[in-house]
């Protein structure tokens, strides 16, 4: 067993890891990690399975790169659910004061991160989408005149 750089032994099964690859997690809202995610959804009042159902319902992927793109734009909408929760508490925790703070402008930050991801793969999904199409049209014959 190998011991980490401040002595003392880590975690030995697979849970104490994953527990333990979780102990930085603040809000999560930017987190990359399934696990990171995962422990995020479980904590919120927002359930994330009807988001993702609508949002392959509207965009109906093909493949399983659709099908990835589909759910990190439901995870983005999700996620930007979460930051306007987060925002109302704090507004709520903080309307005395003319300035909410610091934590409220990090929600807002990540907030933007998440916007822009959004964006990103819906772009992403879009331009796919039209290569895929353009290479159907040109591998079809043109329709015959008489």
């Amino acid at each position: 067993m190998t011991k980490p750089s401040n002595g003392k032994p880590g975690p030995k099964t697979e849970e104490g890891k994953r527990r333990s690859s979780l102990n930085a997690l603040k809000h999560g809202l930017t987190a990359k990690s399934r696990q990171a995610f995962d422990a995020m959804a479980d904590e919120s009042p927002i359930d994330f399975d009807p988001i993702l159902e609508t949002m392959r319902a509207h965009y109906r992927p093909a493949d399983p790169v659709e099908e990835e793109l589909v759910h990190r734009i439901a995870r983005c909408l999700w996620r930007i659910s979460q930051t306007e929760a987060m925002e109302q508490r704090l507004l709520d925790r903080h309307y005395a004061r003319f300035r909410p703070g610091t934590s409220y402008e990090s929600v807002l930050r990540c907030e933007r991160i998440v916007a822009l991801e959004l964006h990103r793969t819906i772009r992403t999904l879009t331009v796919k989408r039209e290569a895929e199409n353009k290479k159907r049209w040109k591998n079809e014959s043109p329709p015959r005149t008489n």
